[in-house]
């Protein structure tokens, strides 16, 4: 039979001994079981001691006396090396904590159900009634960094239950005052759970709270983060300091004086100044050697490496307002050198001397998600658009109901962007964070409705990490708001279909009309539905209820802007995303499916989506037969919704060609279950240790990733050339280029020439974007929100997509023309024959970024354009893919009003 001890740490506390023992006896008094109460004093002046050695009640009561030791967590600690009992209940003397909750705290313990019971005064039932606004405010906020190692919500609590062995499995010594914190973030197998409390201030003695309590507890969040303080003398901390500000200042300065770029410069004072500064310090110490060991080296770069891509961020976003890379610079550059320092020494101490406990996946799971999304931040604004982003920017510019490639979602939320904050970059992807944090919200509420809060935090790393959503929360394309859509499409379709809330079916059809604003491939989920409805046997009675088809009835009419659209514009859209793909050149592009989703979820994550589904089959010990079916249904959830959506892809690619996006959004659907085999403290079998394992040395690898393609997107890697690709680089270079020969020419000819981009939109659009961003409204009377008179290759009878319904060719009837191509066969003389009155020279100039050469660009001049010109037959071919949408949109474009 279990024996209880009772706790209870003193100091100074004579005036509450009596009527606290009073209260523990009554309240222990139904409890079947022996009980003691140990008390532990440290250094009392006031008579406890007497007090505690005066009392003959009913139960045996014992005092532990310590007059050259203090601190409560170390005194919790003694009584329980001293306890007779298997379960402990450790409370505060001075009344605050209710001795009447004993038996609650008790009985999950006795019960064999858990391993650790708190009392909590932040859960539903819990309060602190006598307690002002401003220390309830004070009290959230200091349990706001202990929540990073725990999913209690109330860590800092002192009052709870534990068996005997896991309290003296914490390591020693113990610092600061919160044990249960101590226990809570370094105990992974411990099964804890809270019961509510009413918390009352004391009436007799004096508080213990002070300055160095505070000081105790933050010292304690930092060693319980890896960072051990006490590990490391002032001296050793000074000398590192000292070093590290020192040696980036003046190895930053002597760089830039002898004229390397600031990629140099920044990494490698950086890397310079903390590698010289640790090799210093470390040479201080009482062991040198063992700082440098192979795993203390290795554990050091792991730190610099993320803190030296953030620093990146920073230096390329200050750079435009610091041209000169003033003293601010460098003295904030020291200052993050400073810091990555700081933090691997103290790391690597900690572990050198053992001063760390095993590492917490939850605080590893919270840092990934804030160091990605702190990454996207710094970085949002410092490298240029990608074509497609800059083409998006331009629906921007021609608000409308629908386009020919896209619906209107992407446009919207574009101009949103861009009216709070100007025609740049960050304005143009911030609606790309905001779908991300609403993608994030909806899966974790999925995950923590199909499992429980520990999964559900890990599905946040997922969407935080995998490359599918990372990307897609920094580029901003119709697909950031489709996935946001999808979330809440699947989260809704979940409550209504699994758990039979008959309301959600609002949600599903408000989100599946957004999804349809954002991109046609959303409408896959609809026979996806059917399909779990007919295989799930509880699911059949909604083809009877009129809430489904309500739903899809409310999605429609969100979408009917588009119909409209597509009505008054010979359904140009529909057309062009249905006959134009079945239309076009055979290809057996089923390996490049295959091969972007591996690079979208990597093969981790879709080993992970077999071994999850492999090993849910089997009933887990402990699941509950109703949990058990639930999660069955939940899997045949997720398997309709994934497999019918990626049928239809893979069907496609078998004749036609795919896009690296089109299967991303259908993975949301298992990443529940993916979260599920990431690193937890469960138990799980050969095939899920495995899967852990590599999740490990996933996202290691892929968030270290992120931060080298950021800073190569933005400042460069050192002898590493900018490849354009998809990206506009150099685009104010090209753009500043290509102001000045407009200026030019509209000082001899006294007009200014219309830019057109001789390819199927990147070049016109950048240009167009970037025009709008070095352009000086003022000079031309113009609005800073209007793009300059850029337009597309559709004069000259060539695809140009949306750039045909935004410019009629008549109107530009007698204007010159700037034209500009990335290669020089593109203003070949054929194309422009009869078109033009002169045709001017091929000339060309170089486009830069931060001093190295990305791209030739080539232009010509061409006077007294006529749109109905004859067309010279012998001009080279053009791609399929540039002119197959023609007979789509043409008659659209000239029987409908400009838009």
């Amino acid at each position: 039979m279990n024996s209880i001890s009772i706790i209870i740490p003193t100091r100074n506390e004579r005036d509450n001994i009596v009527p606290l023992l009073e209260r523990i006896t009554a309240a222990v008094s139904t409890l079947a079981h022996d009980t003691e109460i140990v008390f532990v004093d440290d250094g009392s002046t006031d008579g406890t001691r007497s007090e505690i050695n005066g009392y003959k009640g009913p139960l045996p009561v014992r005092l532990i006396c310590r007059d050259d030791e203090t601190g409560l967590a170390s005194a919790v600690c003694a009584g329980a090396r001293a306890a007779a009992g298997d379960l402990l209940v450790v409370m505060d003397a001075d009344l605050s904590h209710p001795p009447e909750v004993i038996p609650d705290l008790l009985q999950p313990l006795l019960d064999g159900s858990r391993d650790m019971i708190v009392g909590s005064r932040y859960i539903p039932g819990g309060s602190t009634p006598e307690w002002p606004w401003t220390r309830k405010v004070a009290s959230r906020l200091a349990t706001l960094p202990a929540r990073l190692f725990t999913a209690i919500h109330d860590p800092l609590a002192g009052f709870f239950s534990i068996r005997r062995e896991f309290l003296l499995a914490v390591r020693q010594p113990v610092t600061g005052f919160k044990i249960a914190l101590q226990i809570l973030a370094t105990s992974p197998d411990l099964r804890a759970a809270e019961v509510p409390i009413t918390f009352i201030d004391r009436t007799q003695g004096s508080s213990k709270m002070n300055g160095a309590v505070i000081l105790e507890y933050l010292k304690q969040l930092a060693a319980l983060g890896g960072l051990p303080l006490e590990a490391v003398g002032k001296k050793e901390l000074t000398t590192l300091a000292t070093s590290v500000v020192i040696l980036d200042f003046l190895i930053f300065h002597l760089l830039q004086y002898n004229g390397f770029e600031l990629a140099v410069v920044h990494i490698f004072s950086f890397l310079l100044a903390c590698n010289l500064g640790y090799i210093i310090t470390a040479t201080t110490t009482d062991d040198p050697l063992s700082y440098f060991r192979p795993a203390a080296l290795l554990r050091y770069q792991c730190i610099l490496l993320p803190v030296l891509f953030l620093r990146g961020g920073i230096m390329a976003a200050m750079a435009p307002w610091f041209p000169d890379w003033s003293w601010l610079l460098s003295v904030a550059a020291a200052c993050y050198s400073l810091c990555a320092a700081t933090a691997g020494f103290l790391l690597v101490s900690g572990n050198r001397n053992r001063a760390c406990g095993p590492v917490n996946w939850r605080l590893a799971t919270l840092f990934i998600v804030a160091y990605t999304v702190i990454l996207r931040l710094v970085y949002f604004g410092t490298f240029e658009l990608t074509q497609e982003e800059a083409y998006y920017w331009n629906y921007s510019q021609h608000m409308a109901m629908g386009y020919l490639d896209h619906p209107p979602m992407v446009a919207l939320m574009i101009w949103v962007g861009t009216h709070l904050f100007g025609n740049s970059e960050a304005g143009v992807r911030v609606g790309a964070l905001v779908c991300w944090i609403i993608t994030a919200w909806f899966s974790y509420r999925l995950t923590l409705s199909a499992f429980d809060r520990k999964i559900a935090l890990n599905s946040l790393v997922l969407i935080a990490a995998l490359p599918l959503f990372f990307g897609t929360a920094l580029i901003m394309t119709p697909d950031a708001p489709l996935i946001a859509c999808w979330a809440g499409t699947l989260f809704y379709l979940h409550r209504a279909l699994i758990d039979g809330d008959q309301r959600s079916w609002i949600g599903v059809g408000i989100w599946l009309g957004l999804g349809l604003l954002s991109k046609y491939t959303i409408i896959l989920l609809g026979p996806a539905t059917i399909l779990f409805m007919v295989s799930d046997r509880r699911s059949r009675r909604w083809f009877a209820s009129p809430r489904p088809y309500l739903a899809a009835a409310l999605a429609m009419v969100i979408f009917s802007p588009v119909i409209f659209w597509n009505y008054r514009h010979a359904w140009a859209s529909f057309l062009f995303q249905s006959q134009h793909r079945l239309a076009d050149q055979f290809m057996f592009s089923t390996p490049e499916l295959l091969g972007s989703i591996l690079l979208l979820l990597t093969p981790t994550g879709l080993f992970a989506v077999w071994a999850v589904g492999y090993t849910h089959r089997k009933l887990e010990p402990g699941v509950t037969a109703l949990v058990a079916d639930r999660r069955r249904r939940h899997r045949l959830f997720a398997l309709c919704m994934a497999l019918v959506p990626l049928s239809v892809f893979v069907f496609f690619s078998f004749s036609r060609e795919v896009k690296l996006s089109w299967a991303g959004p259908l993975w949301l659907a298992c990443i529940p279950l993916m979260a599920s085999s990431l690193p937890t403290s469960d138990a799980g079998g050969r095939i899920r240790s495995v899967v852990q394992r590599a999740w490990s040395v996933t996202l290691v690898c892929l968030v270290l990733g992120y931060g080298l393609i950021l800073h190569y997107f933005s400042l460069g890697i050192p002898g590493i050339p900018f490849n354009t690709g998809a990206f506009l680089f150099g685009g104010e270079d090209l753009a500043d280029r290509v102001e000045q020969t407009v200026r030019r020419v509209e000082a001899k000819r006294g007009a200014p020439p219309v830019v057109v981009g001789m390819d199927k939109y990147q070049i016109a659009s950048g240009l167009a974007f970037y025009r709008v961003k070095t352009f000086n409204p003022s000079e031309r009377g113009s609005s800073p929100q209007s793009a300059p008179e850029t337009t597309g290759r559709h004069l000259f009878n060539l695809g140009s997509l949306m750039y045909a319904f935004w410019q009629a060719p008549a109107a530009l009837t007698g204007r010159d023309l700037l034209v500009i191509a990335d290669e020089e066969e593109k203003l070949d003389n054929r194309l422009f024959v009869g078109r033009v009155k002169e045709l001017g020279k091929i000339r060309s100039f170089p486009v830069k970024k931060h001093g190295k050469e990305v791209g030739v660009y080539y232009y010509r001049l061409l006077t007294r354009y006529r749109p109905n010109g004859p067309v010279d037959n012998g001009a080279r071919t053009t791609p399929r893919s540039a002119i197959a949408v023609r007979p789509i949109f043409t008659a659209a474009a000239t029987n409908t009003r400009r838009l």
